[in-house]
């Protein structure tokens, strides 16, 4: 019975989650990042302008996408050049919390010289409306931005002192548009 006089309460661990959702980072240079880019402005950007917008913001120079590589065109195919077809930069694990110091992980996903999807993973469990707010997500796939195909939240996880709850996720995917690799193209 103990636990039903609980349940309005927060426990330690959602209450360091919510923490960690306003927090800013202290070694962050300028503004906040998420409010000058917002997250869903950066689907189907090159990674060359992504490369950028790193640099400019974080002093990170990634080694190919930077802010000297001009005029990028990609000039990769599905069914030959698929190295170049799905080139792109990949965000280093020391910029994660500068971004936002509830993530664990950011994985890019390119194709055609555009970011098709972007995968966050949290450092624990959030509730899915605090990260809709976080990242200034629509309350429904219906009201999308035209660069913007889905947003999907992960399964219903269990975390620390959380129970398996359908409000709660670990993982947030925004897709910009579909894949489009070999096996949806005639290669011959």
């Amino acid at each position: 019975m103990a636990a039903c006089s609980d349940a309005g309460q927060k426990t330690s661990t959602e209450t360091t989650a919510d923490t960690l959702l306003i927090a800013k980072d202290s070694s962050m240079e300028g503004p906040d990042f998420l409010i000058k880019y917002p997250l869903l402005s950066l689907l189907r950007k090159t990674p060359v302008e992504i490369g950028c917008i790193l640099e400019t913001e974080f002093k990170y120079r990634d080694s190919v996408f930077n802010c000297d590589y001009k005029n990028y065109v990609n000039k990769g195919d599905p069914c030959v050049k698929t190295d170049e077809y799905y080139e792109g930069l990949t965000i280093p694990a020391e910029l994660f919390k500068k971004i936002n110091p509830a993530i664990k992980e950011i994985n890019l996903d390119f194709e055609h010289g555009s970011l098709r999807e972007l995968t966050i993973t949290f450092r624990d469990s959030l509730l899915k409306d605090k990260i809709r707010e976080m990242f200034n997500l629509p309350a429904e796939n219906g009201t999308l931005p035209d660069n913007i195909m889905i947003i999907n939240f992960g399964e219903n996880v269990f975390s620390n002192d959380k129970p398996a709850d359908p409000n709660y996720t670990r993982w947030l995917t925004v897709t910009g548009f579909e894949h489009m690799g070999a096996g949806d193209v005639d290669c011959k």
